[in-house]
């Protein structure tokens, strides 16, 4: 993009929208034809240090590509959730709980300024809608739902995250190219409240439509979807890895149908159930996500080595846990302690603790043998023993005994507040990496900077209020509620009738269909339309 051009964009954007930080104007990281966005779901920097211990060669590929701390608060709090944390990093600005791409209607903390209360609630443009406008592919994968909040900040816009069926209709209508992970209880007509059948229309769009990792691998199309489970994937130990995917495999594959496009793409991967596994409170699944997206890392590395011109960034969103390598038990002589103290009984489970304790009757009287069978504890302690049969989470339970006899400890089942690691890696040759303590929104500012758009201008062109518009042009706009997430705003004036159905990318003037180039967006405050709609009324 021409510097000139760029800063001048940039000063509008700032008088028009009054943004949070504007990070892209102070600081220019050159241009990657291709970006990959990398997110571990919920790791804290001790949590990949305990899953390193736990490795052949006690060593991780991402380890070479650390360059910082990201500072993780919310707008409005210190401590964050996926969804205002995955906004930031998607669009460049904190938000607040339980907010998917949208403005927040608080503030007060580090990393935001020039609050809007006008636009609270506004859906803001994301670095994939961004590279979609700039000619590139892009693509999603997740071992979640692909409606969870991580993989929706950088797809839909919703004030509440849990309204999966609302984000999994508009990420049918965002038009990415790929999408991989779970979640096909919320397109499908048997399940979803409104009755639509978005995996047919997924299939009429044109997709190449999959469920299976043979499927997966026999695609040869361009624009892939590819759902292998209802809801989410299973922790990566417990995953039939015959039958389904791994973060890896997906990895791969939407590599292979991303880089056809000579303009480049943008890539979402998020390994969801480090986050999982750490509010469960077990070990044994935590170190294999980690290992599991750490294999991505590399698939997406060797990518990178191999086509150059890519960028890669990895940062969790927020830490969970609250995990620490060390435990009160060995407050004396943890110096001495060998490291088979810590791993062995982690590193040799086949099976995860959240897995095994199905396996646990109701009574609780087979605990034992469950332990024994699957961890190899056969010694249980009084203590140990009350504290399973009296937790209401059983598996929670377990996993925090294992950990305590590994040397290892949970302040949590929550989030914590902690920074979290931050990895960058560019083999494009104009393209620097993000080095330093940053906040969240700096990472969607770094890769709208290399990208060469602009987020604060796509906003004002894709999120318009269309009662505002459309009644400065004389029209009459009208909201209807048809049934449940089933909303359409009517637009009329003379004799033109013009009907817009929220989530989808196109509007019914007259009785035809006419493509918006753009999302209609309800959010629950207003509905906001592209500002080409507005060219529909004379």
């Amino acid at each position: 993009m021409n510097k000139l051009k760029k800063a001048l964009s940039i000063s509008l954007a700032l008088v028009t929208l009054a943004p949070s930080l504007v990070f892209a104007q102070e600081k220019d990281f050159g241009s990657a034809k291709n970006v990959i966005v990398m997110i571990p779901d919920g790791m804290s920097v001790e949590a990949l240090t305990t899953a390193r211990w736990m490795t052949k060669d006690k060593k991780f590929v991402m380890d070479d590509m650390a360059t910082g701390l990201v500072r993780t608060n919310n707008a409005n709090t210190p401590m964050a959730d996926s969804a205002p944390a995955a906004t930031a990093m998607a669009t460049g600005i904190k938000t607040e709980s339980p907010f998917v791409g949208s403005y927040p209607s608080k503030d007060g903390m580090p990393g935001f300024s020039n609050f809007d209360k006008e636009r609270a609630k506004q859906p803001i443009a994301n670095v994939l809608e961004g590279a979609k406008r700039s000619g590139r592919s892009t693509g999603l994968v997740s071992t979640s739902n692909i409606q969870h909040a991580t993989p929706a900040d950088f797809s839909a816009h919703n004030p509440d995250r849990n309204n999966y069926e609302d984000l999994g209709e508009q990420q049918v209508y965002q038009d990415m190219d790929l999408v991989l992970g779970a979640g096909s209880t919320y397109l499908s007509k048997e399940t979803r409240k409104d009755k639509e059948d978005l995996i047919s229309e997924i299939k009429t769009r044109g997709y190449d439509y999959v469920t299976t990792k043979e499927g997966l691998e026999g695609s040869k199309g361009n624009k892939l979807w590819g759902l292998f489970e209802d809801k989410s994937f299973p922790y990566e130990i417990d995953r039939d890895k015959t039958t389904k995917p791994s973060l890896a495999e997906m990895t791969d594959k939407a590599l292979e149908v991303l880089s056809t496009n000579d303009k480049g793409f943008f890539l979402m991967v998020e390994g969801s159930e480090v986050d999982w596994a750490a509010h469960a409170n077990d070990p044994v699944a935590l170190i294999h996500e980690i290992k599991a997206f750490d294999d991505a890392v590399k698939v997406a590395k060797d990518f990178a080595d191999e086509k150059g011109d890519t960028v890669i960034l990895i940062a969790a969103d927020h830490g969970t846990g609250g995990i620490t390598f060390g435990h009160r038990n060995i407050s004396k002589g943890y110096d001495k302690a060998p490291l088979d103290e810590f791993t062995k009984i982690i590193s040799s489970a086949k099976i995860s603790v959240t897995k095994a304790a199905e396996e646990v009757k109701e009574d609780k009287s087979n605990v034992g043998e469950v332990m024994e069978k699957h961890f190899g504890v056969k010694d249980l302690t009084e203590e140990e023993l009350n504290l399973i049969k009296t937790e209401k989470d059983t598996g929670s339970a377990m996993g925090r005994v294992i950990s305590a006899r590994s040397h290892i400890a949970w302040t949590t089942g929550g989030h914590v507040g902690g920074d979290v690691g931050l990895y960058s890696y560019s083999t494009a040759k104009d393209a620097k990496r993000l080095i330093g303590t940053v906040h969240n929104y700096e990472i969607g500012r770094y890769v709208e900077d290399v990208l060469d758009i602009d987020l604060d201008k796509l906003t004002e062109e894709l999120y318009q209020p269309i009662r505002r518009g459309f009644e400065e042009k004389g029209a009459k706009v009208e909201f209807k509620v048809k049934g449940p997430n089933d909303y359409e705003a009517i637009v009329t004036k003379g004799s033109d009738k013009i009907i817009f159905p929220v989530s989808k990318n196109y509007a019914i003037k007259n009785g035809e269909k006419v493509e918006l180039g753009g999302l209609t967006i309800y959010s629950t405050r207003a509905v906001y339309v592209p500002q080409t709609a507005f060219d529909l009324v004379k």
